[in-house]
């Protein structure tokens, strides 16, 4: 993922928020800090929640009625803000989960290229 997103966008202004939370039973904030490595970059953000609070948030969001929304990748165009209770609906996602589409099961390049397209990045 690093390779394919980071690595081959270079602009600036991409930011991305990663949030951990147990959703495993083995997942801990010692787990999570460890996991940070993955994505090494500075427009990263990494955040630990201590419960399933975001994976509940964005269930309805995406239309997951029996699965958490955890490994998903949601997309935003810039400007795009949070008010009220829900978050916004992405402009685009992918997810590694069973309930969603198929085709939008996680394509690193293919989400690059969503990114690429919200960001208006030439690079």
């Amino acid at each position: 993922m690093h390779e394919e997103v980071f690595k081959k966008i270079a602009d600036e202004k991409l930011s991305a928020y990663v949030v951990w939370e147990p959703i495993l039973r083995t997942d801990d904030v010692r787990g999570a800090r460890r996991a940070t490595t993955i994505l090494p970059d500075a427009r990263v953000r990494h955040y630990w929640i201590d419960g399933q609070q975001a994976a509940r948030l964005f269930q309805p969001v995406l239309g997951l009625r029996d699965e958490l929304a955890w490994d998903v990748y949601l997309v935003y165009p810039a400007g795009v803000v949070w008010t009220g209770n829900r978050p916004p609906k992405p402009s685009y996602y992918m997810h590694q989960l069973h309930e969603l589409p198929g085709d939008r099961f996680l394509n690193a390049a293919t989400l690059a290229a969503q990114i690429r397209a919200a960001t208006k990045s030439t690079k």
